[in-house]
């Protein structure tokens, strides 16, 4: 993932994503997406609920929640193509690369970049430039996702992530994460170390040994915390996923 400027167009977008997935049921699967065209905002999206939204009064209260954060930034003018009552499958696979830093969404250059209050995007080797150029910007997941559309599975690798021992040599970590389970039982998980290209079967087996990838307690979780907060304040991370669990040790 790309650690972004808590004040730039793509993080705003992602704010606003959140931000209506929010007015709708935790148990609903939804995706949203919003499309910024600078003079005017793309809100494109799909859930199982039934119920329609007022798009422009959310609009409104999100451009009063966030005053201070959004600054001259308009958010005016709005298409809404949510469509409603839709049937979803559980995303039960997702890949994902996870990196051993204090947030492991994002590889240490970028959070070092981050903590020098330089713009992040001026660091072109790891970090997405973007400019005014730019014709269009779009949220990106997991904002705007609900928990069942890959959300939770994304948390659970962070959990895993942060579980790997310190004397366990890693530095980025594709993980590529499932509910499903293969003939003989086990989960459909695989480890691959980036930094030596190939997969980690060792390091697969004591995960699975000890990771019983039961993702309620994920959701729980998430309904007590504030979304917002991995955008606004992207360094931080929720407690509860760099929780250790006492017996994932690594001889």
């Amino acid at each position: 993932m790309i650690l972004k400027n808590p004040s730039s167009r793509i993080s705003i977008v992602n704010l606003l994503s959140d931000f209506i997935l929010s007015k709708i049921p935790s148990n609903e699967d939804t995706i949203i997406s919003v499309i910024d065209c600078k003079n005017f905002f793309v809100i494109k999206g799909k859930t199982s609920h039934k119920e329609l939204l007022d798009t422009p009064k959310i609009v409104d209260e999100f451009v009063t929640k966030f005053s201070k954060h959004i600054g001259d930034y308009k958010v005016t003018h709005t298409i809404d193509l949510i469509e409603y009552n839709c049937k979803f499958n559980k995303l039960n696979n997702i890949t994902l690369t996870y990196h051993n830093t204090s947030n492991c969404s994002y590889h240490y250059s970028q959070i070092d970049a981050f903590n020098t209050k330089k713009s992040s995007y001026d660091y072109s080797s790891y970090l997405k430039e973007i400019t005014d150029e730019e014709l269009t910007f779009t949220s990106e997941f997991p904002h705007g996702y609900s928990l069942s559309q890959g959300r939770s599975l994304y948390y659970y690798g962070k959990h895993i992530m942060y579980n790997i021992p310190t004397n366990y040599p890693v530095s980025t970590l594709t993980f590529k994460l499932s509910t499903d389970k293969d003939d003989e039982g086990d989960y459909k998980f695989s480890v691959t170390n980036n930094n030596l290209n190939t997969e980690d079967d060792y390091l697969k087996s004591v995960i699975l040994d000890v990771f019983n990838f039961d993702l309620s307690w994920i959701e729980s979780e998430m309904k007590k915390v504030d979304w917002y907060n991995e955008i606004l304040n992207p360094l931080e991370d929720y407690s509860f996923l760099t929780e250790r669990v006492k017996d994932f040790i690594i001889i």
